[in-house]
């Protein structure tokens, strides 16, 4: 799945998904707010954030993240190698903090 294609804007993305502790406060506010609404063409987006307090509580060292429990679609290639590669956590899982951080920038660029 990712495509690393070793540019500056990859290691951005790994460096941004450092940030998750700073957010992490805030999804369950982000997320659950009866105030988002989104026209069509942003539905897709508005899910993934309604999805995020959920993930935040995950305990992904018990049971981590798989590709198939996240939305591909709102992954695009700069943050593919944080998200699906982190040479930290098993083959094959997703790195739960990354794609928060992938989601919540993607809903911000979005606007």
């Amino acid at each position: 799945m990712p495509e690393d294609d070793g540019t500056a804007e990859t290691a951005l993305r790994g460096a941004l998904a450092l940030r998750y502790n700073t957010v992490r406060p805030f999804l369950s506010l982000l997320g659950e707010s009866k105030a988002l609404d989104a026209a069509p063409a942003g539905r897709r987006i508005l899910t993934g954030v309604q999805r995020l307090p959920a993930l935040s509580r995950r305990k992904v060292g018990e049971k981590p993240l798989l590709p198939r429990e996240v939305d591909d679609k709102l992954v695009p290639a700069h943050w593919r190698k944080a998200v699906y590669a982190n040479a930290e956590l098993p083959q094959g899982a997703v790195d739960r903090d990354a794609y928060v951080v992938c989601v919540l920038e993607h809903s911000c660029s979005a606007r």
